[in-house]
């Protein structure tokens, strides 16, 4: 009893951070049987510089850096067991996202954006391809979108993107609990449009970097309910985010 309330207060905890998509790789072995279900709750905080984009408009175009790009994303999930090796899942929540956006070389341009609460889902897959002992190797995938805006009286800007994460690693069976990670690519795509009334700007949402690692534990803390924690990175971001699972 003891160990479970540990590690329900360390999930908790992870949940209360606010300081993102992406959401959490979790293992990159398939966890389910053949025909087994589970469902789920987490919670991921994404914070990454993006790319310089270039912003056009009528009269021409300028150059834009988003920095401290920060999303917070809340998703339910429904998974299933395709083979015993292979699994998928859906999931579904909102994301809240805030920026800041300024013109390159000049530290008064621009400002901090909080866009508002909207939604966001996405999907994932995994497939074990090789075990041996305590250890099982596999890949994951995962997709991601959200579409967001902020507006005042003048101007409105529309923020949408999606995200691709495909990793590869080991899951190692550490005795109660399981530690897993490796390296991984990433990808973000998106469109800025900032409007207003008598003018219209569009440009191009692109990540910094695209390789990245991740690790994390995954704990049983009853029969059919497992805790994970997660921490991943790239060149130019970090990620932490947790999840509580129950599978039938």
């Amino acid at each position: 009893m003891y160990r479970m309330m540990k590690l329900l207060g360390l999930l908790v905890a992870i949940l209360s951070i606010n300081a993102y998509g992406v959401g959490i790789l979790g293992t990159p072995t398939a966890e389910l049987n053949q025909g087994q279900w589970n469902v789920g709750l987490s919670y991921a905080y994404l914070s990454t510089d993006l790319d310089t984009t270039t912003m056009k408009d009528a009269e021409g175009s300028y150059k834009l850096e988003v920095n401290d790009n920060n999303v917070n994303r809340y998703y339910g999930s429904i998974g299933y067991g395709l083979t015993s090796a292979w699994e998928a899942y859906v999931q579904l929540g909102w994301a809240d996202v805030k920026a800041d956006f300024g013109v390159p070389g000049d530290p008064e341009s621009g400002g901090g954006v909080n866009f508002d609460n909207d939604f966001a889902w996405g999907w994932g897959t995994r497939y074990t391809f090789y075990e041996q002992d305590k250890v099982r190797w596999g890949v994951t995938v995962q997709m991601n979108w959200l579409d967001t805006s902020w507006d005042d009286e003048d101007v409105t800007i529309d923020y949408s993107d999606y995200d691709l994460l495909v990793g590869v690693g080991p899951t190692v069976d550490m005795g109660g609990w399981k530690l897993y990670g490796g390296p991984y690519y990433y990808m973000l795509d998106g469109d800025l449009d900032v409007k207003g009334i008598d003018f219209k700007e569009t440009g191009d949402l692109q990540e910094d970097s695209n390789i990245g690692g991740f690790v994390g534990a995954q704990c049983k803390v009853m029969e059919k309910y497992d805790v994970t924690t997660e921490f991943s990175f790239t060149g130019s971001g970090w990620a932490i985010g947790a999840g509580l699972c129950y599978a039938f």
